[in-house]
């Protein structure tokens, strides 16, 4: 039988570890772990959450030492399932409906079940991400749909290496390299196939743009050890890839020549609305496929994302510029992530992942580090143009967050006072802590219960 305290750990312990496997932010997992404290009456408890790592102490008495545990994970990508079971157990017991050891118990079998990849299930939605993003950058639908094969077919040796317990770094490489391979033998075979469009759309999913989103939350909500750790990921990423792609193109170009363009660039076609808006519902949905969304969830995702590709299309049209178009779209896509919270059961930085990643600007930096390894001009204002357009996302989503998050607490906290006259409101009240407020974005840093 656990003490009240042994149950606490053990709890938190598996709640952070299912958060951080499913790419949660570090200031949702921390305020996730002290609503669990708070609920067993545990104060002067600390919280640290780094990329990987959580750090628990517990201070019994003013004279006493306190009490630290430290607790790694391994870091990972969305995963809804993971993160909406999670949810559930979380609220299940802060709103006290049941008590630590069953959530122990339901933790257990949470985690046991998402350890089984469902790998056929994943590789169809990095198909989908080639057809996808193979559409917003104009390709033909024989060039999308050999773009669906190379992709899947990417994800497939990726998974492979990854099995055999490589370095991430090396997997990503083996995946540029294949997609380089398997688009270039698209294009000799099918002349109407764009190997170009063909490798970018095959690794855009790959690129820099989930990684960057959480690092820019985590740096402007001061957590910058775990911001650094995202950064250095998005690079390493970027920089495995381009690395299997340079050997590739090389290993190619003596046997195909000057026949196949493996550089060009590519920006998102807006002269065909139908089909750009369409790819990135599909890039959506495959995301959402590929992270556990299974069924009404799946299809809300990806027409949510699909909406925003056809907010950034006709405010453009307006003559604003791509940067703002991009900004307001992201800004309105944040207010309406942390609004349909409850709807979706699903924490809105996710939501937002889903959503926003047609308009990461991967490619960009994809093409911006080739050209400068292959001594093509314009490579810089690539990059430079990347990093405009990962900035407007990545504020253009926290302000809408963040705007709405408050309004929805302004509400609450009136609410409240109604019902409760004399009373004073906090956020972090019992009461309060059901799992969709916890999800609802932090913009301070939780500290202490």
């Amino acid at each position: 039988m656990l003490t009240t305290e042994q149950a606490a750990y053990k709890l938190a312990f598996q709640i952070a570890d299912a958060l951080i496997r499913s790419g949660a932010g570090s200031a949702n997992t921390t305020k996730s772990l002290l609503s669990i404290f708070r609920k067993t009456d545990l104060r002067d408890v600390t919280v640290s959450v780094g990329l990987g790592q959580v750090t628990i102490s517990h201070q019994d008495a003013p004279d006493k030492a306190p009490s630290t545990r430290v607790f790694e994970s391994q870091p990972g990508t969305l995963d809804i399932q993971l993160r909406t079971d999670t949810g559930e157990v979380l609220e299940d017991f802060v709103l006290g409906r049941i008590s630590a050891e069953e959530g122990i118990q339901r933790m257990d079998e949470i985690l046991a079940e998402s350890r089984h990849i469902g790998h056929r299930l994943t590789m169809t939605g990095f198909g989908m991400f080639g057809v996808g993003f193979a559409l917003i950058l104009g390709g033909s639908w024989p060039t999308a749909i050999t773009a669906a094969i190379v992709s899947a077919v990417v994800y497939g040796v990726y998974a492979l290496v990854q099995r055999i317990k490589a370095p991430e770094v090396f997997s990503l490489a083996a995946g540029g390299l294949t997609a380089v391979l398997g688009a270039t033998v698209a294009g000799v075979l099918f002349d109407i196939t764009q190997t170009a469009v063909c490798i970018v759309a095959a690794l855009a999913a790959w690129l820099a743009g989930i990684a960057a989103y959480g690092a820019v939350h985590d740096v402007i909500t001061g957590w910058y050890v775990s911001a650094s750790g995202r950064i250095f990921e998005a690079i390493t990423s970027t920089a495995g890839l381009v690395a299997g792609v340079t050997i590739g193109i090389h290993a190619m170009r003596p046997l195909v020549g000057d026949s196949v363009d493996y550089i060009e660039t590519l920006q998102m076609d807006d002269s065909r609305w139908a089909l750009t808006v369409l790819g990135a519902a599909v890039v959506s949905a495959g995301f959402a496929l590929a992270s556990g969304g299974r069924g009404w969830k799946l299809v809300s995702l990806g027409l949510f994302g699909g909406l925003v590709q056809l907010g950034v299309l006709a405010i453009t049209a307006t003559g604003i510029s791509s940067f703002g178009a991009i900004l307001i779209a992201s800004i309105v896509a944040g207010i309406l992530s942390v609004t349909l919270t409850r709807a979706l059961n699903l924490a809105s930085n996710a939501t937002l992942m889903v959503v926003l990643l047609p308009l990461f600007p991967g490619m960009l930096v994809y093409q911006g580090v080739l050209g400068v390894i292959f001594g093509l001009e314009d490579a810089g204002e690539n990059v430079l143009e990347a990093a405009i357009t990962a900035f407007c996302l990545c504020m253009g989503g926290m302000l809408g967050q963040y705007v709405a998050s408050e309004i929805l607490w302004a509400g609450r906290r009136r609410q409240f006072v109604r019902h409760h006259p004399g009373q004073k409101f906090r956020r972090e009240m019992a009461n309060e802590e059901n799992f969709s407020d916890i999800m609802v974005p932090i913009f301070s840093k939780p500290f202490t219960s």
